[in-house]
């Protein structure tokens, strides 16, 4: 559920038919997207942009992490 933006406590919380139907979503528009990419093994536009000197020279950094994905080491 990475790529939904969901947390693990999410997750957990969701009916099994949901999280199936969520995994089932995403499965298709991976396939669909590689397709238009150039077929099998082609990679998304967001994996090579998710580095974080990347997504700091686009702009698209996040100043603070979310409170939720923050941890207290």
């Amino acid at each position: 559920m990475y790529y939904m933006g969901f947390g693990y406590r999410e997750c957990y919380l969701l009916p099994v038919w949901q999280r199936m139907w969520f995994i089932e979503r995403i499965n298709k528009e991976i396939k669909e997207t590689s397709k238009k990419n150039g077929g099998e093994g082609a990679q998304t536009r967001a994996a090579h942009q998710n580095d974080a000197q990347t997504r700091a020279l686009l702009g698209r950094h996040r100043a603070q992490v979310p409170a939720k994905l923050r941890r207290f080491t």
